[in-house]
Parts: structure tokens; C-alpha cells; sequence
């Protein structure tokens, strides 16, 4: 592999000596820290959108409130089924007696 010496300060010897497979790398390196850095500039970009459409969005329920509702609800449901059919069966008897 060969070799080149920069000469940074002009002293007349290489102050940094690059070969071929150095270069690529850093070229390499280099490329991917800026992909890497468009990417995530992308994403905060999105980012930012969606949280101003989540903000105009009606707050989110938690699920244990949700569940209270449903439990509550069930059992209004269960005490309305109970009461109807006690006005069933006294329908009955009245209907029937006549």
C-alpha cells in the first residue's frame, strides 16, 4: 500500500501519513455521520408535525376509566333486566287472572 505524508505546517516533513484504506474509511465515516444526521433532522421535522396534530386531538381516556364505565354500565344493566322482569311476571298475573 502506498503511503502519502501531508505536510500541514511546512516544515518539510509529513505531519499526517494517509494510505488508501485510511481514506476510505474516513470517507466513509463521514458519509454515514451525515446520512445519520439528515435522518434524524427528517424525523424531528415529523415529529414536530405530529405533535401539533395530536394537540388539536380530544385528550385520551385512560383504559381504567373506560373499565369502571363498562363495569358500571353492566351492572345498571343487570339491576334494568331485574326490574322488567318483575313487571313481566306482574303483567302476567294480571293478564292471566282475568
Amino acid at each position: 500500500m502506498k503511503e502519502v505524508g501531508l505536510d500541514i505546517d511546512g516544515d518539510g516533513k509529513p505531519d499526517l501519513s494517509l494510505n488508501f484504506r485510511t481514506l476510505v474509511l474516513v470517507l466513509g465515516g463521514l458519509i454515514s455521520i451525515t446520512m445519520t444526521y439528515s435522518t434524524l433532522t427528517k424525523q424531528i421535522e415529523l415529529n414536530k408535525a405530529e405533535i401539533e396534530v395530536a394537540k388539536k386531538l380530544p385528550p385520551a381516556q385512560s383504559h381504567d376509566i373506560i373499565d369502571q364505565k363498562i363495569l358500571y354500565l353492566e351492572d345498571h344493566l343487570e339491576k334494568l333486566e331485574e326490574q322488567l322482569d318483575k313487571r313481566i311476571d306482574q303483567l302476567e298475573k294480571k293478564v292471566y287472572k282475568r
